[in-house]
Order: structure tokens, then sequence, then C-alpha cells
């Protein structure tokens, strides 16, 4: 006889725990980065990053709640059972998927083998279902063909442009209006030296950071946008380390992006790299 192997919990309370789980998890989400920029600290962007950490949350709990025998795949054990550890990993490989495609930092490629990896476990679960089932003739070239993508999924996801939120926000805001989201909550920094003249400025939402919005004319007529926060701006891929003072600078679609030391929490962003050399100069001194 079938060895039947049974769940500690009914299927249906299962998924009902893991469903409030998921929900807990993604309210908790959701209420600390109102308050605090989680996703900009732990370098991911918002929507795919709760949704792999929900994902996730949901699926551990299922695991914990199931008895550890139904979680390893077996011909003895029911067909439905089956479907349920294949569509359990399905969903492992699915949350790595969105997590790795949220993180701009380098944990995004970790997150990356991990889901190639859960796929992997997906293809052999996927042969306890049906366990007569033949090697086909086409099968060698789809495992080619597969291969292939994979392969080429890899380059396309490390070579990719990768900008965090916040600086992508800033070129973007750059091309459009001045205006903020709210009236600036921060004294408007003294640059008037360098020759900066204030016409606009608010606070605002760069990217899921919270910042405040100082946008000046430079003696040319040309703009100079000037962002303040509570913490430092991420810096962006194909971005160098400077001095004088001490910071990054990134040179992208015909814009300049300037730092400063840690702790100075501004971004400096013009056309010349001159004139973000010498504001953050000016910046860094006020700090």
């Amino acid at each position: 006889m079938a060895e039947r192997v049974r769940a500690r919990l009914p299927i249906s309370a299962i998924v009902a725990v893991a469903i409030t789980v998921a929900a807990i998890a993604l309210l908790a989400l959701v209420v600390v980065s109102a308050r605090y920029p989680l996703p900009i600290v732990i370098g991911a962007r918002r929507v795919p990053l709760f949704a792999g950490l929900t994902l996730s949350a949901a699926l551990g709990t299922a695991a914990v709640a199931s008895d550890p025998p139904s979680r390893h795949p077996s011909l003895v054990m029911p067909l439905r059972q089956r479907y349920l550890i294949l569509l359990w990993w399905i969903g492992v490989s699915a949350a790595l998927a969105s997590l790795s495609f949220a993180a701009w930092k380098a944990w995004g490629v970790i997150a990356m083998f991990a889901s190639l990896f859960a796929l992997v476990k997906v293809l052999q679960v996927a042969g306890f279902i049906k366990q007569d089932r033949s090697v086909r003739v086409w099968h060698p070239f789809a495992a080619i063909m597969a291969l292939f993508l994979a392969v080429a999924g890899i380059f396309a996801f490390v070579g990719r442009p990768n900008l965090p939120p916040p600086i992508q926000a800033a070129m973007v805001a750059y091309q459009d209006g001045r205006d903020g989201q709210m009236p600036a909550s921060r004294p408007a920094p003294k640059v008037s030296a360098t020759g900066l003249t204030l016409r606009a400025s608010g606070d605002v939402d760069l990217g899921g950071l919270p910042a405040t919005l100082f946008s000046y004319d430079d003696r040319e007529g040309s703009r100079v946008d000037i962002y303040e926060a509570d913490i430092g701006f991420p810096a962006p891929q194909g971005s160098v380390g400077v001095e004088d003072p001490a910071g990054w600078l990134l040179e992208s679609y015909r814009l300049s992006l300037r730092t400063g030391p840690r702790g100075s929490n501004f971004l400096v962003v013009s056309w010349s790299t001159d004139a973000v050399d010498r504001i953050a100069d000016a910046l860094a001194t006020q700090s």
C-alpha cells in the first residue's frame, strides 16, 4: 500500500495561514518604508522587493506549517501532494527572480543564481509527476536552448544599466518642472557665492527617498538642482570616487551628478562637471 504523507494541518488551513502572514509582512514593509527608506538602504526597487519578500514569507510559512516528510517528493506520495511541492518550488523561483530584478546592488546576482537553482529544482520535482515519460528526440534540443537562454539571461542581467531609483528620478526631474510636491522642510543652502540664483524649492519623493529639492539657475541661465536627504544618495553603477570633496561622480546622458563626504547627504545635478564639483565643494564646507 502506498504510504500517504499527511500534513500537520489541512491544506486549506496552511494556505490561509500563509496568506495571513504574507499580508502582515506586506503591511509591515509598507509602514516601515513610509517612515524610513528601507528599500534604498537595502538597495532594491520598492515594488518587486515587496513582492519577492511577501511571496517568500508566504512560502516559508507554508513550509514550516507542513509535515517535514511532505516537503520531499516521492513516487509513493499522492499526486496532489506532488503538484503542491511543484507549485511551491515554482513560487520560490518566482520570489527569488523578483528579488534579483529588484536589486541594483551585488546581492541581486546571488538572488539570480538562487532563482536558477530553484528552477532546476522545479524540473527535478516535475520528474516525479509522471515517471513513465521517456526521453524524446526534441528533449536534448530543448535542454540546449534552455541553457543558451539561461546564459544569455545572466549576461543581460549583469550588463544591464541599473540606476538606483533616486538617481534615475533626479535625472528625469532635471528635464521636467522645478516644483516640489510639498513646501521645503529644510532651509536653502548658502551657495550664492557660486553664482547660483534660487528659482524653486520643495520636498519631493525621489524614487522612494524623501528629499528636498532646491533648483537654481547659474550665471549663464543653466539649471542646477541640489537635493538634500536624511541619508546618503546611493552610488550607481558607472560612478567613480572623487576627492576635494570626497564623494562620487556620475557622468551620464549629458548630465553630471555629484555627492559629497559621508554625512553631507546632498546630490548636485547639472550639465557641467565643473559646476557640480564647485557647488559640491561649497556644500561640503557647510556640513
